[in-house]
């Protein structure tokens, strides 16, 4: 069953920062059902990444998803977090 997507306060922050930076963003936050927020391409290479504000946990259907996906998805607090792992920043 489709849930309504929402996203957490510091979605478009991390998501505009990465494209401000020129690293290729799809929102796909509205897809709801646990998919993770934006799928990022950097390098050659798909990440996956989850935006979650500090102290917050997944939901049911997030935690359905890392569980059934067969690969790595990125919890990321900030745009720091995620330019962490995209490598770029240590």
């Amino acid at each position: 069953m489709r849930r309504a997507a929402r996203t957490d306060r510091n979605h478009a922050e991390i998501r505009d920062g990465l494209r401000r930076m020129g690293i290729k963003v799809i929102d796909t936050s509205r897809l709801g059902d646990g998919f993770v927020d934006i799928v990022v391409c950097h390098g050659g290479r798909v990440y996956l990444m989850e935006i979650k504000m500090p102290g917050c946990k997944l939901t049911p259907d997030e935690g359905a998803f890392h569980t059934v996906y067969d690969g790595y998805v990125s919890i990321v607090y900030s745009v720091e977090d995620a330019l962490i792992e995209l490598g770029l920043m240590t």
